[in-house]
């Protein structure tokens, strides 16, 4: 199965500036599909692993790192059917100065990360992931 058309779909929102998508079955956590150019193909198997863990107890204090940046949980409902997304915002540096939104939605196998363009807030960014979540919940993915 190609998931780069997922990837495409993705990125055809004006929301949405890079996407990736990884395995989230144990030892399966890496990068099935990203978008060119991006860097969200630097995802991690243990960021992978920390995002999904069942212990959700630190995500709102500690937050959580995607491929090496530090971002902190706006809104965790990645484990709640019906919902299974994650709403999170890049913590700023002088390195980054911009505060870029997360969407992260979870099927049965997948992760989906979506990163904003600048200035999109997460309710902008959050629609098409859930919407490809849902659809690959459906399809047994």
């Amino acid at each position: 199965m190609s998931w780069d058309s997922y990837i495409s779909s993705l990125t055809k929102s004006e929301w949405v500036d890079d996407a990736v998508i990884l395995g989230c079955t144990a030892g399966q956590e890496s990068v099935w599909a990203s978008a060119p150019g991006g860097w969200l193909n630097q995802v991690t198997a243990s960021e992978v692993q920390a995002m999904i863990a069942s212990d959700r107890s630190g995500l709102f204090s500690n937050g959580v790192t995607v491929a090496g940046k530090k971002c902190t949980v706006l809104r965790d409902a990645l484990n709640v059917d019906g919902q299974n997304t994650m709403d999170i915002k890049m913590k700023t540096s002088e390195k980054e100065p911009d505060p870029f939104s997360f969407t992260i939605g979870r099927s049965h196998k997948a992760i989906i990360i979506a990163k904003g363009v600048k200035d999109a807030h997460g309710g902008k960014v959050n629609p098409p992931v859930f919407d490809m979540t849902a659809y690959l919940r459906k399809m047994n993915m």
